[in-house]
């Protein structure tokens, strides 16, 4: 599975390959800018965000040149109560303009879609057209990240050294790849003892029953 997404000035291919992510990007004359793949062992927790950045300088550059157009659209030969009337009618209309600007923008220039992995970030503008097919990618990509992990690092052998066994359920139980039943049968198999609250009787601590 992969997700593409094309601009006038680079274009961003993200796909799911046999052992992780592959990211490549490209300037606007198809030279790549940036190729990685992250193993799946460094993907998980995956998590999509939407962010805005608002270019608040550009726009309050944009309002002020708007303010000094409309006053300059306004005959010389104008005065008095006429002007400030004529005035105030390019004000409202180059408002209503900045508004209309400012809301396309929110919802297309500015937005952002970013995939966070547990060792870097993806961002991608965000589209309208893109958010459903970004959104599926993600999940495939949390998916196949945990499916990987748990064919690669999810057998235990209780003939081997327990103790790394034992630190791999969980980290693989942190990842939720395994989930809690999984990872106390696991552990359960590789010590032997059922990974209960320690046993009390008269006071004292008992061992944990051993599971033949």
């Amino acid at each position: 599975m992969h997700f593409q997404q094309r601009q006038l000035t680079r274009a961003t291919l993200l796909a799911l390959r046999e052992h992780g992510l592959y990211v490549c990007q490209r300037d606007g004359r198809g030279h790549i800018a940036l190729e990685l793949e992250m193993p799946y062992e460094e993907i998980l927790p995956v998590r999509a965000e939407r962010r805005r950045q608002v270019p608040q300088r550009q726009l309050m550059g944009l309002l002020f040149g708007a303010l000094w157009l409309a006053t300059s659209l306004v005959p010389r030969e104008v005065s008095g109560a006429a002007w400030l009337a004529e005035s105030w009618g390019w004000v409202v209309a180059g408002g209503v303009g900045l508004v209309a600007v400012f809301y396309y923008g929110l919802h297309n220039w500015w937005s952002q879609r970013v995939l966070h992995t547990a060792r870097a970030q993806v961002v991608l503008p965000d589209t309208p057209a893109e958010r459903a097919a970004f959104q599926d990618f993600t999940t495939a990509l949390d998916r196949r990240a945990k499916t990987y992990l748990r064919r690669e690092y999810g057998t235990v052998n209780p003939l081997g050294n327990i103790e790394p066994q034992l630190r791999r359920v969980a980290w693989l139980r942190e990842l939720d790849v395994f989930s809690p039943a999984e990872a106390r049968a696991l552990t359960t198999r590789l010590t032997g003892q059922v990974p209960n609250a320690p046993l009390t009787s008269l006071g004292q601590d008992l061992d944990m029953p051993f599971v033949n």
